[in-house]
């Protein structure tokens, strides 16, 4: 059984810098079994960020598709090993927080250094010029 929640300007408090526009998508919950469920993203989210290298504020956009993480009802110690993600089912209350599971997948997209778009060409043009450059060095002794 597969089930489809559509998101609209859904806002996640852990993430201030998200835009007004919120975390917008699809989720897809498949059950595997009576103790478990497999579920999918495919998200877009817009942040407000102030550039790293020239200090400019700018919007990120973030696509995320076919994150997927698997929801159980108690975890198995033989699980420790594998690379999926896996988080629990709240029993008790017969709910799981797909919340947390959005902001998890968001934070993995989280750039180390954040760039504007004027930035990120600057440094493209810089890299291929450097690359141009090496060539150039590399080859200047085999045609002269």
């Amino acid at each position: 059984v597969t089930d489809t929640l559509l998101l609209e300007k859904r806002m996640i408090s852990l993430l201030p810098a998200l835009t007004d526009d919120g975390v917008s998508g699809e989720v897809r919950i498949q059950s595997l079994d009576h103790e478990s469920l497999l579920v999918t993203l495919n998200l877009e989210a817009k942040f407000e960020e102030v550039c790293d290298r020239c200090g400019v504020d700018f919007q990120r956009e973030i696509k995320i598709e076919d994150y997927s993480a698997k929801y159980v009802c108690q975890l198995d110690p033989e699980w420790k090993d594998t690379e999926e993600d896996i988080l629990l089912i709240d029993t008790k209350n017969g709910v799981i927080d797909l919340e947390e599971l959005m902001y998890h997948a968001l934070m993995l997209e989280e750039p180390i250094v954040k760039v504007c778009p004027a930035c990120k060409e600057v440094i493209e043009n810089d890299e291929n010029n450097e690359d141009d450059e090496t060539q150039r060095a590399v080859f200047s002794g085999y045609f002269s």
